[in-house]
């Protein structure tokens, strides 16, 4: 018995003993639970992701037992970049189809063949023809692949006859044609063109046969090219900010030109000749078209390519100016003005404009665009009227004397300005004839001042002209 009491006594003693270090084991180890808990809720991070809420995932660490499952909330950091997963893919945006519409402040003028036209304050072009296959062609502020292009849009009034709509490519080859522009009032003709070129410009042409073009006049409004979602037009050009003007500048040309030898009441044309000088010597084609002037009496504009002029060949412009012709400027670089920054294009009329003052020593010359090149930049930036013509006749195209004669012949018409050039045989040729033909019809050659001032009408700053009226 003795035995058996002190056996379960020492039972006893061996249970309280292990009561008490169980009851320490478990401070002790919820202590460094408690210190990493912290960590592993890392507040910080749990609220810089507010879909990382691991409330949730706490309130399974009662039941994990096993505290490894605790230890696994480093495993929902990874959470921060699950949330910024969607966010590239979060908007792909699709661009739509791209509309190209221009009007024609913002298309530059290329060439014509016989046809006035006019921009108007809204950005239309009015155009008047005076006969069949009559066109004008403008540039494109930048070339367009049509190979992205579903259709193209021409907003146009032609009631009276066909206004052919034509695209052109970079070298300005016919690319694209449509007949038949025939409207009864504003409307919008549409053309699909079948294209993997580049456009780079558009023509109006008139192509319907009359007795009378006398009231031949359509009005175009904008064109738009319809391009395919997706489509990179590239960047505009920046609209160039215009030199500022002298406020006291009325922008008035001041023509002190001498009219007192003209006959108002009989028809006068005006004839131009670009790209001198040539040279004086008597055989130079630019001294045969002085002497056929001066023969009859008649007058004409030269404008005059600055960086040819030179101690050789500057005598031709001192010749001309004492016969009473006009000098003009045609700049210095010969560089189209639209592809020019306004200084460049100012620095460029004005080295050729020095160049012509030191020699006639007058300041102010009439500007003769480079092919004839303008844009809303161009006339908000030049300081001188700018003259474009009514009647090409080609001559740089390689026209004979007849084809120079019979497309003045058939296209003369009072007010008119004919584009020719000294540097070519067959006009120098076309002039020995021409001209005492004109003057015995009762016709008057003038330079563009003259015409201008016999017929009262004003010059201005900035603007084209392409015939008197």
């Amino acid at each position: 018995m003795k035995k058996r009491v002190l056996a379960l006594l020492s039972v006893l003693c061996l249970g309280v003993g292990c009561l008490g270090a169980c009851g320490n084991s478990t401070g002790t180890d919820a202590e460094p639970t408690a210190t990493t808990a912290p960590t592993a809720t890392s507040e910080p991070t749990a609220t810089t992701v507010p879909t990382a809420t691991p409330e949730p995932t706490a309130t399974t660490a009662p039941t994990a037992t096993p505290e490894p499952t605790a230890t696994s909330e480093p495993t929902a950091t990874p959470e921060p970049t699950a949330t910024p997963t969607p966010e590239p893919t979060k908007a792909p945006e699709t661009s739509g189809p791209a509309d190209l519409t221009y009007n024609f402040n913002d298309l530059a003028y290329y060439q014509s063949y016989g046809t006035d036209y006019t921009i108007e304050a809204d950005g239309s072009i009015s155009l008047k023809f005076n006969g069949l296959y009559q066109e004008i062609k403008l540039s494109l502020p930048m070339p367009l692949d049509m190979s992205y292009c579903t259709g193209v849009t021409v907003k146009m009034k032609s009631e009276v006859g066909n206004l052919c709509v034509k695209l052109y490519d970079e070298s300005f080859a016919e690319v694209f044609h449509r007949y038949d522009g025939m409207t009864n009032g504003i409307a919008d003709h549409v053309l699909s063109p079948v294209l993997t070129t580049k456009v780079a410009g558009i023509g109006l042409m008139a192509c319907t046969e009359m007795s009378d073009y006398s009231g031949f006049v359509a009005n175009v409004y904008s064109v738009t090219f319809h391009m395919k979602a997706g489509y990179d037009s590239g960047t505009t050009a920046p609209t160039a900010t215009p030199i500022p003007v002298d406020p006291n500048d009325t922008g008035i040309w001041e023509n002190n030109t001498d009219v007192s030898w003209i006959d108002t009441t009989k028809p006068m044309i005006a004839f131009t000749f670009d790209d001198g000088p040539v040279g004086a010597a008597n055989t130079s084609y630019s001294i045969r078209i002085q002497d056929a002037l001066a023969a009859s009496g008649q007058h004409a504009t030269f404008f005059y390519w600055g960086n040819r002029i030179n101690k050789t060949n500057e005598a031709e412009i001192k010749r001309a100016y004492d016969m009473g012709f006009e000098i003009g400027n045609h700049t210095y670089s010969h560089t189209d003005l639209t592809t020019l920054t306004p200084e460049k294009m100012l620095d460029d009329i004005a080295k050729c404009a020095d160049k012509l003052t030191a020699i006639t020593g007058l300041e102010h010359f009439l500007i003769r665009p480079p092919y004839l090149g303008t844009n809303q930049t161009v006339r908000s930036t030049v300081r001188e009227p700018m003259i474009n013509c009514s009647i090409d006749t080609k001559d740089w195209a390689g026209a004979t004397a007849d084809e120079i004669m019979n497309t003045i012949n058939t296209q003369k018409k009072d007010g008119a300005i004919v584009l020719m050039h000294e540097t070519y045989a067959a006009t120098a040729e076309a002039m020995e004839t021409l001209i005492p033909q004109l003057v015995a019809e009762g016709w008057q050659i003038v330079s563009v001042s003259e015409l201008f001032k016999a017929k009262g009408l004003e010059l201005k700053d900035g603007q084209v002209y392409n015939q008197a009226k």
